[in-house]
């Protein structure tokens, strides 16, 4: 059975307008192609505990690491990623997250 995998991202955004024409709504349909979901995005984040990063915080879900890599990786996404981290914003970062808890041991 396939395991869920999270994507958890920060990144700086320099101006919301631009971030949601210019990535945002070309983003969704691709997003849904890998079977990904958009479970959060905001600009109200609350740093719990270390240093904040960025402006904007998103949580996603895939239904496997395959799929999550294979949205990174697609020649779709290529040119928003290069957008948003060229363009759009100061600085992003991004975590995968299998959908398991770990042993200490």
């Amino acid at each position: 059975m396939e395991q869920s995998v999270y994507i958890f991202g920060q990144m700086a955004v320099k101006s919301y307008d631009d971030y949601f024409t210019q990535y945002g709504l070309p983003f969704l349909p691709i997003l849904e192609k890998f079977n990904g979901k958009l479970l959060a995005a905001t600009k109200n984040g609350r740093t719990l505990e270390g240093d904040a990063f960025g402006n904007w915080t998103v949580l996603m879900q895939f239904p496997s690491k395959e799929k999550a890599y294979g949205f990174i990786t697609s020649k779709e996404y290529a040119p928003l990623m290069e957008l948003r981290i060229n363009k759009l914003t100061d600085g992003t970062s991004a975590v995968l997250i299998p959908a398991e808890i770990a042993s200490m041991e």
